[in-house]
């Protein structure tokens, strides 16, 4: 990189006996420039910057002369340049190679292609993405492709926006382009550029302007009128320039498999293998390249051979690197660009994606960022946006971020060269505590239940005291509700006792949301935290949970084992409660099971305990749950005894959702038992309590069964019009799972009739609901859909 400009300012300022320094505070020019000048990695320093050195120097004029001619692209200076204008160039025909092993973007292509060729006047097209995406492949390819339309040539330019050294200045562009079009070039930036546009102005070709910086190097190359095509690739945002913006992504799964193929020179390779390498590429144009190169020089390879080896993410990028090319040294680009800026929002940006590599969630939000960079989320989002402008981040909607695969493990090298194991140690613990308060906040809302409020440490819920009320914190976690079983799964590894923490208070949350796999998940991944362990109440709880879990998904006899073991621990513990409810629990699965004689002790158990201890809740559930069992066992005058006690157990003011609940439970076991009167009057009673304590969605509920009861009943019309008003109460309240459960039931009413359309639509819509909340229950709608 050296030249004959840094030999002679070197030698200079040797003489003069300056260090950098020194000569930076009598010049004025910045010791960064001048270390840029003295290695050659600058070679052509604008005219006032050669005069500043020069007289910080001291050089006579003979001397400052021959440093200007040095600084020229000509070798001589401005004084000597000839004033004749050259004669003007040939068209040039500038576009580099375009390979032949080119695949895909069909569709990109086509677009391009279209948009170049009917665009009236000059046009301007960006082609924007990550490093390796294929931009500038994509963007020769094209200019090839539509040069005959353009006869006057076409013109290339590398502005070395990202790579080895400083961007082009605009000037030293502007410099290239007028010579290679016979001009020669004024010696300011504004001449210069007004008379590039002169020079086009009655030319008709192809301009490429490839890896821009950013908008500002590209605005003064830009035509001013003609019928020139203009083509910018960069991996910053470059929608201030007008135009067409093409954001590329990655290309299709097929395009992807061909084009490995056609590079590993193996036409047949095995389309399985041939995907899951792709998949380790992360889709990446780039990667896939190096990984076809590397399975063209080893042809004893087996493409599966490949992707076992980029399955460890630690050597991934190691493997798609050749020679001092390849995937990493690409993606490091935009990183070092952003580390080297004079904009502090650029500096940040680098830390932010160290620390954005430290989570395993596949998206982030701007929230858990916030948390993990510890600073206000107005200001993480400035950062963060940053990192999109240059695509080291994707942004799938508001608020919400992705790093591409390779990205991430670019994102944890980076984390492992800047951060401390304290720093990321304590990153980690700032977005998993954010969470686990929020977590804990939306129990609080809901009711902690006696153990989990004498578990609970009050202090896990300093981090949420931001969010005002229970649909903001519903808000919240709804929009975490992805990552929320992976930051357990994480948890469980590097934080064992948050890991504990998050999931045994992640049981309200999961509840309302009827996120039962999901509850179950988190309870599985931090099971064997707590097996065996000496707080026998966490153990207790996390059985409990994941013995419910299973129960709630239909998979009773799998939650025997686990109720079970969370019986024995409650009684471990010593926590009353806890045994009771466990016990209930218990009970509860063995008469789904069908063992109705075995859970009648666990049930009697219960509601023993909870007298004693004086919990009337506890003990109302366990006399629900005997008097189930006993309707089962045809003792139907223990059964209504039992549900007699479990209300009068719960007479004092300020219960009476909870009397709704036991009598909605009354009404649902009656119905099931074929005795529809009492079943009747018990859905009543219900829905008066529930009016009575102003619980809106329990309404909608007791107004669905209700309307099954109807039906089962043959009083359709009846049946219509409770769940009508069910759905218009679930509607009304913004609860997207009860108003899928009662088109469900509506559906099964239509059917009923022999309306299959009116069913189906019906379906459908629950479906859509399930599916778009990702909400257990849409199997059974898919099922009645093919079924019907």
């Amino acid at each position: 990189m050296d030249s004959q400009f840094a030999a002679l300012l070197r030698r200079h300022r040797t003489a003069a006996g300056l260090t950098q320094e020194e000569l930076s505070a009598d010049s004025g020019i910045s010791v960064q420039a001048i270390s840029t000048l003295e290695r050659g990695t600058r070679r052509y320093p604008q005219p006032s910057t050669v005069q500043a050195l020069a007289r910080a120097l001291h050089l006579d004029p003979d001397q400052t002369a021959a440093l200007a001619a040095a600084a020229s692209r000509r070798g001589r200076s401005d004084k000597t340049k000839p004033k004749a204008k050259p004669a003007v160039a040939a068209s040039p025909r500038q576009l580099p190679f375009a390979s032949g092993d080119f695949t895909g973007r069909v569709r990109e292509m086509g677009l391009l292609t279209r948009y170049l060729t009917t665009a009236k006047g000059v046009s301007v097209t960006a082609i924007t993405g990550m490093g390796g995406i294929g931009k500038t492949t994509l963007a020769i390819h094209t200019a090839h492709r539509v040069a005959e339309h353009f006869p006057d040539g076409q013109l290339y330019l590398d502005l070395r926006g990202f790579g080895i050294g400083p961007p082009l200045e605009p000037l030293d562009a502007l410099t290239y382009l007028l010579e290679d079009m016979g001009e020669t070039t004024p010696a300011d930036l504004a001449t210069a550029s007004a008379r590039f546009r002169t020079a086009l102005a009655n030319r008709r070709l192809v301009l490429l302007l490839d890896n821009a910086a950013d908008q500002d190097q590209v605005r003064p190359l830009l035509p001013g009128t003609g019928s020139c095509a203009v083509i910018v690739t960069s991996r910053r945002s470059m929608a201030g320039l007008g135009g067409r913006q093409f954001q590329l992504a990655e290309p299709p799964l097929e395009e992807s498999i061909e084009m490995l193929r056609r590079i590993s020179e193996r036409p047949d390779a095995p389309e399985d293998e041939c995907a899951e390498v792709v998949r380790q590429c992360g889709g990446l144009p780039l990667a896939i390249r190096m990984a076809g190169a590397r399975l063209a020089s080893r042809p004893t390879w087996p493409v599966a051979h490949l992707a076992e080896r980029l399955a460890d993410g630690r050597r991934r990028l190691d493997e798609l690197q050749l020679d001092d090319s390849g995937v990493r040294a690409t993606l490091v680009l935009s990183i070092e660009q952003l580390a080297g800026s004079d904009d502090p929002i650029d500096v940040q940006a680098v830390t932010m994606f160290a620390l954005l590599g430290l989570p395993e969630s596949v998206e982030l939000t701007s929230a858990l960022a916030a948390a993990l960079s510890d600073s206000p989320e107005p200001e993480a989002v400035v950062v963060l946006e940053r990192l999109v402008d240059v695509h080291l981040l994707g942004t799938p909607a508001p608020g919400r971020y992705r790093l591409h695969d390779l990205l991430r493990v670019a994102a944890r090298e980076l984390a492992e060269q800047m951060l401390t194991e304290p720093d990321k140690a304590a990153a980690t613990t700032r977005w998993i505590k954010r969470v686990s308060a929020v977590v804990w906040k939306a129990s609080e809302y809901a009711g902690h239940g006696v153990t989990r409020e004498q578990w609970l440490d009050k202090e896990w819920l300093a981090d949420a005291q931001d969010l005002p009320s229970q649909e903001h914190v519903l808000a919240w976690l709804d929009n975490e509700r992805p990552n929320l079983v992976g930051i357990v799964q994480q948890a469980a590894a590097e934080q064992p006792s948050l890991a504990v923490q998050l999931a045994v208070g992640l049981n309200a949350y999961y509840a309302v949301r009827r996120a039962w796999l999901e509850w179950l998940q988190s309870n599985e991944a931090v099971l064997r935290l707590v097996r065996g362990g000496p707080d026998r109440v966490a153990e207790g709880l996390v059985l409990h949970d994941l013995g419910a879990a299973h129960a709630e998904l239909g998979q009773y006899e799998q939650a025997v084992a686990p109720l079970r073991r969370a019986v024995d621990a409650a009684e471990s513990s010593g926590d009353g409660n806890l045994q009771a409810l466990c016990l209930s629990s218990l009970s509860h699965v063995l008469e789904r099971t069908g063992r109705t004689t075995d859970g009648i002790p666990y049930a009697a158990r219960a509601r023993e305990i909870g007298l004693r201890l004086g919990i009337p809740p506890r003990a109302a559930w366990a006399c629900l749950a005997l008097g189930m069992l006993y309707l089962k066992t045809g003792r139907p005058e223990a059964a209504q005894q039992h549900f007699d006690e479990a209300m009068d157990l719960l007479v004092e003011p300020g219960l009476e959702k909870y009397r709704g609940m036991i009598a909605q439970n009354v009404g649902v076991a009656y119905r099931e038992a074929g005795q529809y009167e009492i079943a009747g009057e018990a859905l009543h009673q219900s829905l008066e309590l529930y009016r009575a304590a102003d619980a809106a969605i329990p309404q909608a509920e007791v107004l669905n069964e209700l309307g099954r009861l109807r039906m089962a009943e043959g009083r359709y019309d009846e049946a219509i019009a409770a769940q009508s008003e069910g759905l218009a109460i679930a509607g009304q309240y913004g609860d997207w799972l009860c108003e899928a459960d009662i088109r469900k039931s509506l559906g099964e009413l239509h059917l009923a009739q022999g309306r299959l359309p009116e069913a189906r639509r019906e379906w459908r819509i629950a479906l859509s609901i399930h599916e778009q909340h990702d909400a257990h229950g849409a199997a059974d709608l898919v099922q009645l859909l093919r079924g019907t």
